[in-house]
């Protein structure tokens, strides 16, 4: 009988804290990479209801920055912008809650002001930190349009397109229902209708309501993005949630959602989840599937 004690695999016993040390250098790494590095996403659609003479109209959009910095004076994003040669430039909320944190916003506004003109729809954190009154301003003085629950019409080739922007539903509680603020800048007829809306959760309401492209920013990406997953963690701690990034569509509905360029609150915990700069160029449909 062989009663030998067998040899112990020291090998594996010795790999295993150095597998363990380099498996926290690279979350501490892309700890830094997704929190600081910017990333470019660039999207074509086709739109069978856009007017001729919007074929090629560039947006650039950006959401839930919550006063980050990406160079002196945020010029790493305004150069990443302004790199794009867009038409309009589209910010979908949260971008600050603090008063410390308006000069930063005004000067970013007046960078990406010189690439082309900005519009501005508040998100949640605007009006948990009671910020909007204070906010206001800042954005007449640095020429942003501030669309609350209002629309106007923008002009190209003798054609037009309306865009609406939503306030937040964190706003005040008096603020009209969705169908409403569409209905009246619908006004009897059917524009070609851009939306912006801090909220991606509420990607039904905008099917329903007949919006043809509409941006949303509010889920950070998930926080977290891992393989197969649309990221790990939504907002109210909703887990594994869908459409946070990319073009969702439905029926002739197309959302646009920016997984937004800071942490949730501003806190560095994107994983996996580079700050974005989203880029989408709308066309018509080529070929027999054109109108």
């Amino acid at each position: 009988m062989n009663t030998a004690t067998p040899p112990r695999r020291r090998g594996r016993v010795r790999r295993t804290p150095i597998l363990l040390l380099c498996a926290a250098l690279f979350l501490a790494a892309d700890l830094v990479v997704s929190n600081t590095v910017l990333e470019l996403s660039v999207y074509t659609l086709a739109c069978a209801r856009l007017p001729a003479a919007f074929d090629g109209f560039r947006i650039v959009h950006l959401s839930d920055w919550h006063a980050a910095e990406f160079g002196p004076e945020n010029r790493d994003l305004v150069e990443m912008t302004r790199r794009q040669k867009p038409d309009i430039i589209v910010l979908t909320g949260d971008f600050v809650q603090r008063a410390e944190e308006l000069p930063r916003m005004e000067a970013l506004c007046r960078g990406l002001m010189a690439v082309a003109p900005v519009y501005y729809v508040t998100g949640n954190h605007e009006w948990a930190g009671r910020i909007v009154d204070r906010l206001r301003p800042v954005l007449r003085e640095t020429g942003v349009v501030y669309l609350d629950n209002d629309y106007l019409f923008l002009s190209r080739g003798g054609e037009q397109i309306c865009l609406v922007g939503l306030m937040d539903p964190n706003g005040p509680r008096t603020q009209p229902a969705m169908p409403e603020v569409t209905a009246l800048a619908r006004r009897g007829e059917d524009p070609f209708l851009v939306m912006l809306s801090h909220r991606y959760d509420r990607f039904s309401e905008y099917v329903s309501q007949r919006v043809d492209v509409v941006f949303t920013g509010h889920a950070h990406g998930g926080v977290i993005r891992l393989p197969f997953t649309d990221g790990l963690i939504g907002p109210g701690r909703v887990l594994f949630p869908r459409h946070t990034s990319g073009v969702t569509r439905e029926g002739a509905t197309a959302m646009v959602t920016s997984r937004g360029l800071s942490g949730v609150g501003g806190w560095p915990v994107r994983l996996f989840n580079r700050p974005e700069v989203v880029s989408v160029t709308l066309t018509r449909p080529k070929g027999p599937e054109a109108p």
